[in-house]
């Protein structure tokens, strides 16, 4: 396809699934006004039926609010009321297709972890009764929420198995449906030539039975295949005739993928502008419709994108956000569900047992009643010996299979613990991304310290990515150096420090031009206020910070800080210590008017610095497990300011690691030492 059709058909789906989900939100609410009416005909039938035709009702009440009314609360509450009747009923049928419905609508809440439980229950009962069609169900059903778990082998696995039974069946739409799947799951697996392969078969048996839902996805899905092999014009023609077909069918879900996918292609072609305006339209409209796998995907490519661009303030913030809905669809919180789950099948175990002992206790009453009644005739003797027999057969026959269903749950449990650790790998590697986009921002401002010859800086966070960060910058041989302690620890302190570095740059480089450390202070607690609208929310984030000024030709030090001292040592080895304001910038009390000083040292050469976070002297250690305090902190800087800088920060972390021994980090630890020449 040419490049300026390609980028024609683009701008024209861009455009037109904007309009087309606008108009399918205005044709819904016309359309659940009728279709209101006639649940509530059904909730009326509940009042007079038989168990197990209400249990059927609960289950036709939940779909018809999934599929008419879209009502996803509403459906999981007649799913649930599904799975406790027919549970009740001890009916295979009805658990099995109250399971597989209950745990698909937990699956699109997220609750990833229970609606692997419920659908692989509801697949063990449909294969009891040698249900196919049921069996098929769970088994796609299983397939998609391990792709949303992000366990691709697993999904391609169970895709496989789907995939051989609707071949056995001779369905045209299950099989083509299937290798839809697999190949999905091929494309994460980055096996892109057999995912293609996979995914013409489904598209084959799609254009053969005219289906239009199966011939979007398949459209979409080769789209992101091709993509992914950089095949530009290819992944253009698919996603154009996928958006076709997702809006004559008024698919929102298909027009908000549709839409992201656009976005990646427009990245490919080096249009950020456009990349960035479609993807972030996408996910808005993603969370609006609460479709999380969506909208988290949504984040990842945006990501991408703004790394691609190098933003990367952007790019941690949409980093940030897909950890965080994933957190959400991944379930972290496996570790407890998996020990409920083990907790409820083995108290389960234990009913059953008990309930087969009472059975036979009863029986052996039942036997010596007979004994005495028919003690004269033999031939019921024999024929009681017998029955009790077939009962005690029965008996342990059952026990047996309810031992297999049991271990079959373990086994399950044992794979939900490879998908813990798994997650926690992913969730790991996320973080340390985001921590290589936190240093990413400060390489230009370590260049500019650099110049200072002999300095360290000590960098230890608390959880990977850290709420302490420092900046420099410098102008007309003036060097100026800020260490920030921001609120919070992990993720939500790193957006601090972001938005710090912000701050101080465009204090900087605003026309105001230079100013002493104390004006910058108070313009930074102007902007923080503004920027987190304290003034009229509840939010009480802040920061301590100190602000030095260099002057390496008049051989000037001038220093302001918020809460957060100077530590100063001359060549001579005399201590001094300058306080700070005892206000911090923003957070608590910013109603209170700030007022910080200018502190100016005329230094020598060889007199060093010290700025530090209040993680180093509040960590827990030695003997005692007692704080480090700051006097030991300050003797330690004494008795070591002779040697090279290099040599100090060698000599304070092994002290700082003597001192912690095996104890927790307690806080984000970060220190700086220049020595002023």
């Amino acid at each position: 396809m040419p490049c300026s059709y390609a980028q024609s058909e683009l701008d024209s789906i861009h455009k037109d699934t904007l309009q087309n989900i606008e108009n399918t939100n205005q044709e819904q609410l016309k359309y659940n006004q009728t279709k209101k009416k006639e649940v509530d005909i059904l909730i009326a039938k509940l009042e007079k039926t038989t168990p197990k035709l209400k249990t059927e009702l609960f289950l036709q009440i939940s779909e018809f609010y999934r599929t008419e009314l879209r009502d996803s609360d509403k459906a999981l509450e007649y799913a649930t009321l599904a799975v406790k009747q027919s549970n009740e009923l001890r009916d295979k049928n009805l658990i099995a297709q109250s399971s597989i419905q209950a745990g698909a609508l937990h699956r699109n809440r997220g609750e990833s972890d229970f609606a692997l439980t419920l659908l692989l229950r509801g697949l063990s009962a449909a294969e009891e009764i040698g249900n196919d069609s049921l069996q098929t169900d769970a088994l796609h059903k299983i397939a998609v929420t391990y792709l949303l778990m992000r366990d691709f082998e697993q999904s391609y696995e169970y895709a496989l198995k789907e995939e051989k039974l609707w071949r056995k069946l001779g369905s045209e739409y299950g099989l083509a449906s299937a290798v839809n799947l697999k190949g999905i799951s091929l494309i994460y697996l980055k096996r892109l030539d057999e995912a293609i392969q996979s995914l013409e078969q489904g598209l084959v048996i799609a254009k053969k039975l005219e289906n239009d839902d199966l011939l979007y996805k398949l459209f979409s899905n080769l789209a992101d295949a091709h993509l992914k092999k950089e095949e530009l014009g290819k992944a253009v023609s698919y996603i154009t005739k996928s958006k076709e077909i997702t809006e004559r069918i008024n698919d929102n879900y298909g027009n908000i993928a549709n839409m992201l996918k656009m976005g990646e292609i427009y990245s490919a072609k080096g249009e950020i502008s456009k990349a960035i305006n479609t993807a972030e339209k996408g996910v808005e409209l993603a969370q609006n419709f609460r479709y999380a796998a969506l909208a988290r995907n949504g984040y990842e490519a945006l990501r991408e994108i703004y790394f691609r661009a190098g933003n990367y303030k952007k790019a941690f913030e949409n980093q940030s956000l897909a950890v965080a809905m994933n957190d959400s669809l991944s379930n972290i919180s496996r570790r407890h569900q998996v020990s409920n789950m083990q907790t409820y099948y083995e108290s389960e175990r234990k009913n059953r047992e008990n309930q087969l002992l009472k059975e036979e206790s009863k029986n052996k009453s039942l036997t010596l009643y007979l004994i005495s009644a028919v003690a004269l005739i033999a031939f019921l003797l024999v024929g009681l010996f017998i029955y009790r027999t077939q009962i005690k057969k029965k008996t342990i026959t059952r026990l047996r299979k309810q031992n297999d269903e049991i271990r079959y749950v373990y086994e399950q449990m044992s794979k939900q613990a490879t998908i813990i650790n798994d997650t926690n790998t992913t969730l790991t590697e996320s973080i340390n991304y985001a921590r290589r986009i936190q240093d990413a921002m400060q390489v230009n401002t370590t260049t500019i310290f650099e110049e200072l010859n002999d300095y360290f800086i000590i960098d230890r966070p608390r959880d990977i990515v850290s709420g302490d960060c420092y900046w420099f910058e410098q102008r007309q041989g003036e060097f100026y150096v800020a260490l920030a302690d921001c609120t919070g620890h992990g993720i939500p302190g790193a957006f601090m420090t972001i938005l710090c570095n912000s701050l101080l740059n465009d204090i900087f480089n605003s026309r105001q031009g230079v100013r002493s450390p104390a004006e910058m202070l108070i313009e930074l607690h102007r902007r923080l206020i503004h920027h987190l609208h304290q003034q009229k929310s509840n939010v009480q984030d802040g920061m301590d910070i100190a602000l030095c000024r260099i002057n390496t030709t008049e051989k000037t030090l001038t220093y302001s800080g918020a809460k957060q001292p100077l530590l100063y040592v001359d060549k001579d080895g005399e201590f001094n210590r300058f306080k700070a304001s005892s206000l911090p910038i923003g957070g608590h009390e910013v109603k209170i008017k700030r007022k910080f000083e200018d502190i100016t040292i005329h230094y020598q050469i060889g007199d060093s610095l010290y700025i530090t976070s209040d993680g180093f002297q509040d960590q827990f250690g030695g003997k005692n497990d007692k704080k480090f305090m700051s006097k030991r902190l300050y003797d330690m800087l004494s008795q070591t300011h002779k040697m090279p800088l290099e040599k100090q920060k060698i000599h304070i972390e092994n002290q700082l690691e003597k001192w912690q021994a095996n104890n927790d980090q307690t806080d984000d630890i970060m220190m700086i030492g220049i020595k002023l020449s």
